[in-house]
């Protein structure tokens, strides 16, 4: 292979590599400044998760990999260019080395598409549940206990877990988009045979998630407080409007508007306030665990 375009190679490579890693090394130095030894964080108490912790923590790294992925894609094609280009033209051993990097290319602009659709999912997710979350915290003025991103014993979360006499609720929400059509259906969900019939598709998967989720919470809060307690399942369809019709499910469906009459009259196990008590402190204790970052060392993970 002609020593030229290997030169190319190297000399392009050093003018993408050195600068980027110039720039994270700022990075790097600019962060540490901030972390200094003199300084602490005031806040000396773990904070509560709020509506879509996990969701957003997903979302910042998904947006990590996509810069990642960018940074990576970006020099490839000007990389394969200068191994190509010799002045005595064709090149047989760059020539297929610059091929290579040209499906590596294509590879990685195909990881981008994926990790945007990702991302666009995660949003639309963290903004329901951010929006269902904002609206039930206004339960709380009723009574209510609300705790939001409760963790699980395995991979999944509740998504808000509201408590107080009139029973426990285990919330799970989920973010869907309409469909815009000239028949003006595009907003309505119906429940029909057990199955949520959305314009253009029908789903089971929401309520059995609930259905799960709800009977993990009746069952860890159970053996916490040494007395048996049932949580009622519920799915938040934000934005959507629920129409029922002739049928019932055991899982209530609520699209976040005007929510405090549904938790008031759903037919839930009462709970008497020692019991909403023993249950706020257990849920206290289980979504306390978001460490503060400002001034920290410890890792960022939360």
């Amino acid at each position: 292979m002609n020593s030229i375009p290997l030169l190319n190679f190297g000399i392009a490579l050093a003018l993408y590599l050195g600068p980027t890693g110039a720039l994270l090394l700022a990075l790097s130095l600019a962060r540490r400044r901030y972390q200094r030894k003199d300084r602490r964080n005031p806040l000396t108490k773990e904070l509560l998760r709020g509506p879509g912790h996990s969701l957003a923590i997903a979302l910042d790294e998904r947006r990590a990999d996509l810069v990642a992925l960018v940074t990576a894609t970006a020099p490839i094609p000007l990389l394969a260019y200068v191994m190509y280009r010799t002045p005595q033209g064709w090149a047989p051993g760059a020539a297929l080395m610059s091929a290579a990097l040209l499906l590596g290319f294509g590879y990685l602009v195909s990881r981008i598409m994926i990790t945007v659709r990702q991302t666009h999912q995660l949003q639309l997710g963290l903004d329901a549940e951010i929006a269902i979350g904002q609206e039930l915290n206004s339960l709380m003025r009723e009574g209510f206990w609300v705790f939001h991103d409760v963790k699980g014993d395995g991979p999944f979360n509740v998504d808000h877990v509201v408590v107080g006499v009139h029973g426990l609720f285990a919330v799970e929400t989920k973010g869907r988009p309409k469909i815009v059509g000239d028949d003006g259906e595009g907003y309505r969900v119906v429940l029909r045979d057990g199955r949520l019939a959305f314009p253009g598709w029908t789903e089971t998967k929401a309520l059995e998630q609930a259905r799960r989720n709800a009977k993990w919470l009746g069952e860890w809060l159970s053996l916490a407080i040494g007395e048996q307690v049932v949580a009622t399942p519920v799915l938040a369809l934000p934005g959507w409007y629920i129409d029922f019709g002739k049928e019932r499910s055991d899982v209530g469906i609520i699209n976040g508007t005007n929510s405090a009459p549904y938790f008031k009259k759903a037919h839930a196990r009462p709970l008497d306030e020692r019991q909403v008590q023993q249950i706020r402190h257990q849920l206290d204790m289980r979504c306390r665990d978001v460490k503060a970052r400002a001034y920290s060392t410890a890792a960022r993970r939360v």
